[in-house]
Parts: C-alpha cells; structure tokens; sequence
C-alpha cells in the first residue's frame, strides 16, 4: 500500500480515502477558502470602519461592528460544526480498519495497521486543516476587536 516514509499529504493516500473521507476533505477545503473570503472582506470592513469613526456616530460605528461580529461568531460554529462532522467520518472509518479481504502471507496484524496508516493520514490532515482555520478565526476576532477598542 504506502511505501514512502512519513509525514503523509493527503494527495498521496487520495486513492485509499473512503468516499466520506473525500467529501469531507474537499468540505473541509470549501469553508477553508470561505474562511479566508471572511478574513479578507472583514480585514476590508474594518479599515472602513476605522475612517468611519472619525465622521459617523458611535451607534452607527457599534451596528456596523456587531455585524463583523455576528460572522466571525457564524465561522466559529460552522469549524466547531466541521470538527463534529470529522470526528463522526473519522470513527466511521475506524470500525473498518479490522476488515481485511486477503488470502497473502502478510500477517493480519501487519494489514490492520496498513489500514489504520491510511486513517490517521487522513485525521493529521484534516487537524492541520482546523489549525489553519482556527488561526484564521483567531485574527479576524483579535483584528475587530482592536478595532473596537
């Protein structure tokens, strides 16, 4: 199965991925570039709110600021969401480590870990891929609120 030495990228046990491991990959990607449409358009909204304190008034400011808000709030609980959604693929995918479907010479034992190998490829991706989002949500925030401030 995989020869190489570690670490793993996802596009090298690509072909070995359970269907629902693929989709949520390619979702994880989705709400990755949705994260970073978010962080950009916010960075955007905050420079123009920062030129706006200077010439509008506070309440106007607080609604356009609570606004930014609401979406980082709505990006938190959409990774939050994700995380629940990997975890559900990633122990659906365990329960199926143990099924080996092969009459070879190779111990049972050494085949079970070959398919672990695969999953655990899978969930150090997907955790790299939390990393960088929640990086991501993390300076939205600390960017509004120092605009807040």
């Amino acid at each position: 199965m995989l020869i190489q030495t570690p670490p793993f990228s996802f596009w090298s046990v690509w072909m070995y991925l359970s269907t629902g491991q693929r989709l949520f990959l390619v979702a994880l990607g989705l709400l990755g570039i949705y994260a970073l449409f978010l962080t950009i358009a916010t960075v955007l909204r905050v420079h123009k709110i920062k030129v706006a304190i200077l010439r509008e008034s506070d309440q106007n400011v607080q609604n356009k600021l609570s606004v930014i808000r609401r979406r980082c709030a709505r990006l938190q609980r959409l990774i939050g969401t994700a995380f629940y959604v990997f975890g559900i693929v990633l122990f659906l995918c365990l329960q199926r480590a143990h099924v080996i479907i092969d009459t070879s010479k190779i111990p049972v034992g050494f085949q079970v870990l070959q398919n672990f190998q695969v999953d655990f490829i899978f969930a150090s991706n997907a955790f790299l891929g939390f990393l960088l989002l929640h990086l991501l949500s993390w300076f939205v925030e600390t960017w509004v609120e120092r605009c807040a401030a």
